[in-house]
């Protein structure tokens, strides 16, 4: 019988892939669950009360119910996500250098390079230049990766309250809300859409796959495997 060869190098990244995968799923229709009910109720309160749109009572109740699914969902579920997608990125990424950096026996860490920039940034220039490993050949996902470095710095910093952002980082959101791409600026707090979630989702799960296939694939090489 053939030797079954499995290669679990890195699974845990794949795993973690998987699992977000099936969070943004859950995470999206909850919030679709809770819309068609809370819709429901609403309806049912204005047949009730016999309210029209000229009266008090009606513009309250739905600005209630559009501030709820316009802005309040979408930020909890949303932000969180998308910190946790970059956490998953960042570590895979330190993962695969140190790995690498092992590998091709280089003397400095990235915690040990004084590049300047964002982490993301720092991180990218220490494959160039130090491992001599690229770690996205694409500008268009690069982009889409540093969008959501900015982004769940925003969250995890400043819990998308756009004043407590620096002038950069303001400045970079209000560029993407001008761009209609999917990013809102809902009285002073940041919000994303359901479509630009999962479409930086699916960049960054598609360039981790791809970053840890050209590893297996180098590091095969390297030891002259078949």
């Amino acid at each position: 019988m053939d030797e079954l060869n499995i290669d679990f190098r890195l699974v845990d990244v794949t795993f973690e892939l998987f699992a977000l995968a099936d969070h943004l799923d859950l995470l999206e229709n909850q919030i679709e669950n809770f819309r068609r009910e809370e819709r429901t109720a609403l309806e049912k309160f204005i047949r009730k009360e016999n309210l029209f749109p000229e009266d008090p009572e009606w513009h309250e109740a739905t600005q209630d119910f559009n501030r709820r699914f316009d802005f309040l969902l979408p930020r909890a579920f949303r932000g969180p996500f998308l910190v946790s997608v970059y956490a998953v990125y960042e570590s895979s990424v330190i993962e695969i250098s140190r790995m690498i950096q092992t590998a091709k026996a280089v003397d400095v860490s990235i915690s040990g390079c004084n590049y300047r920039g964002s982490k993301i940034d720092r991180l990218k220039k220490y494959f160039s230049n130090n491992l001599q490993f690229e770690l996205c050949p694409d500008n268009g996902v690069w982009q889409r990766i540093k969008m959501l470095a900015e982004l769940r710095h925003a969250y995890a910093h400043a819990n998308g309250r756009l004043e407590l952002l620096s002038d950069e980082s303001q400045g970079k959101i209000r560029k993407w809300e001008k761009q209609k791409i999917g990013i809102e600026n809902y009285q002073g707090y940041l919000v994303v859409s359901a479509g630009l979630t999962r479409e930086i989702f699916d960049v960054v799960r598609l360039s981790m796959e791809e970053l840890v296939e050209r590893y297996k694939d180098w590091d095969l090489k390297r030891n002259n495997k078949p």
